[in-house]
């Protein structure tokens, strides 16, 4: 008695978890193939349970023999659970081809078990659907012609209970068969799977599905094809063993690894509602345990102590509750299928990727492992190029800018379906979305600009988009921007910091363009100072001690500032040297520069330049001034003169011609040869160093030594300037006569 009391209990739990498993997954998508057919199987898989502890309990009271037979055998409805578990297999994992194929095969699957149901509810008693004494008693002319009748009757109902007798006996072949294809479509489809999640959910299922199957046909199929006797309390055991592995198996998977999708808060309910069924099952055990015990110690019921009993369990029961819930959340849910962890777990391994093709395949992999999504797309804009570029693993995608789909997802600010927009967005991003099959997007802000978006097609299971999938995406694409932000600056730092390394080499390499040593002799000194705005400048000067003795004298001034600009000294200082063979006078020298550098830059390139050679025993300077600073010549008696004859600039003017002009110093002249960045700096009241001071301070400084007058010149200038960058590169260069 007391055992098939515990049997009954515990088929009604099992029968009512079952229940409960299945309304929970239909509650989460009712519209849901998947979550429809699921919670199908688990009704009919928890009707067996349940009709079975109705049956225990009538047959512990000894009432099963005065019930209806109809009503015993309405249990064979949980039998459904077999075509069921059928067509679960055919469409979990994925749906199989076969199915596919052909559709009306799921009709197909139920008929033996309809048939069965039909048969057993309806024509349990074939001979007693037909009153055959009442036409057998019929006599005279009516007995003739009803004997065909009765007889044709007599063999239908023959017939039927053949086929019932016989259908009781080996229908069970029928379940095994269905079990075997079942087991089968799920192991085959499992095996396909190549995404660990989904495969893991798939293996759990399949085995507890295979497991419960191989107790149910131990404790009640085989018996019903073969001779095998099991005994009673064996065959309960298998029947509760397969009930606990078939529904513990389903709920494992929902709560540790999102079986359906099942949303966290699903999930977290339904752990909260198995533990407190727990906690209530023990705590009505524990109150009738102890009744029954102080009943006979006492011999008799003592009311007071059962309600003592009832307010100490009142007492004890929330404290133990709110314990149990959460250690039961913390072995359950601390997993990656929990959205918490998913978002935490995605912070920490994408904010420390600087790489942005890095950063994306991450984003990539975590959405289709995560989230079990078929393909990911991501789409950014490119500034630089003025276009937007789809992206994913396999192909890239370029669009303009100005698509006008780019103009609609701008009004968006939350994830939506591509179904969801206007019509006559029919743009070519818009149909290379239709094409790869993308239907879900997700706008992507930086602040309040849009730059992209994802573009995500369905699940791998066919489950659509939660409410909580679209608040996760919602999450991920704000932290995407921000670890985007991160990669972007770092890519922009190391370009920066290679073109320093680059322009530092450029600047060392410009340095050894200069001369090493200032040349000096009895009748002159030389001294120079150049300094670039930038890295590299636009500023060259050169001392060339030629074969004759004399001294070639430059200065250049390239157009424009940095690389541009020191590429142009290069290319000047190569052919000065060059020229540097021949004994050309300083106008064709500089002719010659022209046409080398006006064949060599592109338009709008220049240069300006003044050479000139001194010869040290004549005191004479043989010069050209191509389109250069004026050099200053501060004579003895303070009189000053400018050095202008010569041409125009180098590089625009391939055919231009240069004039030389001679001049003839004494001692104590003295020559200033600088570049328009000396006098065009500027203080912080932006007033210009201009010419003006720099003649005065020539005047009034004309006797000091050359190295001396340098210093004092580019110190007036910086204290001129106050710590005011240059504008432009600064020279100067000069030669005292002696």
């Amino acid at each position: 008695m007391i055992l098939l009391t515990l049997v009954a209990s515990v088929y009604l739990v099992c029968g009512i978890v079952l229940f409960f498993l299945g309304i929970t997954i239909l509650s989460e998508d009712y519209r849901g193939r998947l979550n429809r057919i699921t919670s199908l199987m688990l009704f009919f898989a928890g009707s067996g349970p349940v009709f079975a502890a109705f049956g225990t309990i009538l047959k512990a009271g000894g009432l099963a023999s005065t019930t209806s037979v109809f009503y015993t055998n309405i249990f064979f409805l949980w039998e459904l659970f077999f075509p069921q578990l059928l067509l679960f297999s055919l469409i979990f994992p994925a749906e199989n081809p076969f199915l596919k194929k052909h559709p009306r095969v799921k009709i197909l699957i139920f008929t033996p078990h309809i048939f069965r149901l039909l048969l057993v509810l309806f024509l349990y008693q074939p001979r007693n659907l037909i009153n055959f004494s009442s036409l057998e008693n019929v006599s005279g002319l009516g007995g003739f012609i009803l004997q065909p009748v009765t007889f044709v009757l007599k063999f239908l109902s023959l017939s039927v209970e053949v086929i019932y007798r016989f259908h009781l006996q080996f229908f069970s072949i029928i379940n095994l068969t269905y079990l075997f294809l079942a087991v089968l479509f799920l192991y085959r489809g499992t095996r396909k799977l190549t995404q660990s999640r989904l495969k893991t959910q798939a293996q759990l299922v399949t085995w507890g599905i295979r497991s419960a199957a191989g107790l149910y046909a131990v404790a009640f199929i085989l018996p019903a094809l073969t001779n095998l006797r099991i005994p009673d309390t064996l065959g309960y055991a298998l029947t509760i063993a397969a009930l606990l592995i078939g529904a513990g198996s389903i709920a494992w998977a929902i709560i540790r690894y999102r079986f359906l999708d099942i949303r966290t808060l699903v999930r977290q309910s339904l752990v909260y509602s198995l533990t407190s069924a727990l906690l209530l099952g023990i705590y009505f055990l524990l109150i009738a345990q102890l009744s029954n015990l102080m009943q006979s110690l006492l011999g008799r019921r003592v009311p007071i102590l059962e309600i003592g009993y009832l307010i100490l369990a009142i007492f004890l029961f929330q404290p133990i509750m709110g314990w149990m819930d959460e250690l039961v959340k913390k072995l359950l849910m601390k997993d990656k299928a929990d959205y918490r962890i998913m978002m935490e777990m995605f912070s920490r391994k994408i904010i420390s990727i600087l790489n942005l093709d890095e950063l994306n395949r991450t984003i990539f992999d975590s959405l289709k492992k995560e989230m079990l999504v078929e393909e990911v797309y991501l789409c950014l804009c490119e500034t630089k190029n003025k276009r937007f570029s789809l992206l994913s693993e396999h192909k890239d995608f370029f669009f303009p800018e100005d698509d006008r789909l780019i103009e609609q997802l701008k009004s968006r600010d939350r994830p939506f379906f591509l179904d969801e927009l206007e019509p006559g967005a029919e743009t070519p991003l818009f149909k290379t979305l239709i094409e790869s099959d993308v239907f879900l997007m997700v706008p992507i802000y930086s602040s309040e600009e849009f730059i992209g978006f994802f573009g995500l097609t369905k699940k791998i299971t066919g489950l659509k988009y939660t409410y909580e999938d679209l608040t996760l995406l919602k999450v991920l694409a704000n932290q995407y921007v921000i670890a985007y932000r991160n990669a972007r600056l770092y890519q922009e730092s190391l370009e920066k910091q290679k073109i320093e390394e680059e322009l530092l080499v450029a600047k060392q390499i410009q340095l050894g363009l200069l001369p090493k040593s200032f040349p000096r002799g009895k009748a002159f000194e030389l001294s120079a100072y150049t300094q670039p705005a930038h890295q590299v400048g636009g500023d060259y000067y050169d001392f060339l001690e030629r074969s004759d003795g004399s001294l070639g004298v430059a200065i250049a001034d390239a157009s424009g500032k940095g690389v541009p600009a020191a590429l142009m000294v290069s290319l000047l200082h190569a052919s000065l040297r060059a020229m540097m063979k021949n004994k050309f006078e300083p106008s064709e020298t500089m002719s010659n520069i022209n046409q080398l550098i006006s064949s060599s830059v592109s338009d709008g390139r220049f240069a300006t330049m003044f050479y000139g050679e001194f010869n040290p025993h004549t005191r004479k300077l043989s010069y050209c001034n191509a389109g250069h600073n004026y050099p200053i010549v501060i004579r003895k008696n303070q009189k000053v003169e400018f050095l202008k004859t010569g041409g125009l600039i180098l590089g625009p003017f391939p055919e231009a011609t240069y004039q030389m002009e001679q001049v003839q110093f004494e001692p104590e002249d003295l020559v200033f040869f600088y570049s328009d960045g000396l006098t065009e700096n500027f203080n912080e009241k932006q007033e210009m160093f201009g010419e003006d001071r720099l003649l005065e301070l020539l005047l009034e400084n004309r006797k000091l030594s050359s190295e001396e007058l340098k210093e004092l010149i580019v110190g007036e200038v910086e204290n001129f300037a106050h710590g005011i960058s240059l504008y432009d590169d600064f020279t100067l260069v000069i030669l005292k006569v002696l």
